[in-house]
């Protein structure tokens, strides 16, 4: 009879953990921008939250913005600022509502040609090969721009799909520099590939992977994204005290070696953190209109939500107050 019991308390307890969870299909591409959801994930920060996770990987910024427009995901993480702004152009229901990864692209050369590149001014000339829709391709042609350099009449530009492409251009020979993405750095390191120039020395600490998802999905159930946030927030924090541990989360999840994990982990160049950064984000929107990568006049801050990375740090500084919190409030106030 106790036995009987005792099943039946558990079986009770597995229906209510369940039914305690909801499902969230969270995209990304693997690079540096996803640290914050692969430390989630691994700390059962979501599960805590009340999220049953499941992490999506795409090959491309297109693809993965695609699934998210056609409700095949529920949230993305790593596909820039470009691109989710560029989509809410053509009638995507996007937000952004918090963020992952600030600079850390690389400029990417074969090493005997590194000391050709010293600034954006060593550009004109060259065949450039560049991903179009990726946030380093908006920031590269934002500092063209402001240096007075045409893209069209003084430099030939190599329009790419992938970051992938653009390593496979300048490996070959048929482009003499690319415009790197985060997602490419071990590739290029291991290529033997040098990086003379980053996207932070166009853009200090610009934005890139902002956490995205749909403005009705949010509306039905913003409990959920708070929760989402919640979560990434505790992982920065954990970014933050325990490098180390975020070493080995990227070796793990992204099934590097232990030395490349390291360096692609620790990279000076990236900036950790989850908060939207709606001045910066804003600041992008206004160099894709200066460029005429867009033509619209949308209010882009209807399309950022802050509120709801404010609402999950006020839960968390409520519940778990910590110093690191403190400090991300005032960040908040500073940027958002």
């Amino acid at each position: 009879m106790r036995k009987i019991l005792v099943i039946a308390l558990l079986s009770a307890f597995a229906i209510t953990a369940t039914d305690a969870t909801e499902k969230l299909k969270i995209g990304y591409a693997p690079g540096g921008g996803s640290i914050l959801t692969f430390i989630a994930k691994d700390k059962n920060f979501f599960q805590q939250e009340g999220i049953d996770a499941e992490l999506v990987t795409f090959s491309s910024s297109s693809d993965g913005l695609n699934a998210l427009n056609a409700g095949k995901i529920d949230i993305g993480v790593s596909f820039g600022t470009g691109g989710p702004l560029t989509f809410i152009t053509k009638g995507a229901d996007f937000a952004i509502i918090g963020g992952h990864l600030s600079g850390g692209h690389p400029v990417i050369v074969k090493p005997d040609r590194a000391g050709e590149f010293k600034s954006i001014f060593d550009f004109k000339g060259k065949t450039v090969a560049t991903p179009r829709l990726y946030t380093s391709d908006i920031v590269w042609r934002g500092a063209l721009f402001k240096a007075g350099i045409n893209p069209e009449k003084d430099i030939n530009v190599i329009e790419m799909k992938k970051p992938q492409d653009v390593l496979e251009a300048v490996k070959s020979g048929k482009a003499d520099v690319g415009i790197g993405t985060s997602s490419i750095y071990i590739k290029a390191k291991q290529a033997g590939l040098a990086f003379p120039l980053w996207s932070n020395d166009f853009f200090p600490n610009h934005p890139c992977c902002r956490i995205v998802a749909r403005k009705k999905s949010i509306a039905a159930d913003s409990k959920l994204y708070v929760g989402f946030l919640k979560a990434i927030i505790r992982a920065e924090k954990v970014f933050r005290e325990s490098p180390e541990y975020a070493v080995d989360v990227n070796k793990r999840f992204l099934e590097i070696s232990d030395a490349q994990s390291r360096e692609f982990t620790l990279e000076p160049h990236q900036v950790i953190e989850a908060d939207p950064n709606a001045k910066a984000v804003h600041r992008i929107w206004e160099e894709m209109k200066a460029i005429g990568y867009v033509k619209s006049d949308l209010n882009v801050n209807d399309y950022i939500n802050t509120g709801l990375y404010r609402q999950a740090l006020t839960e968390l500084q409520a519940s778990e107050p910590s110093l690191y919190y403190d400090r991300l409030d005032a960040n908040f106030k500073e940027k958002d």
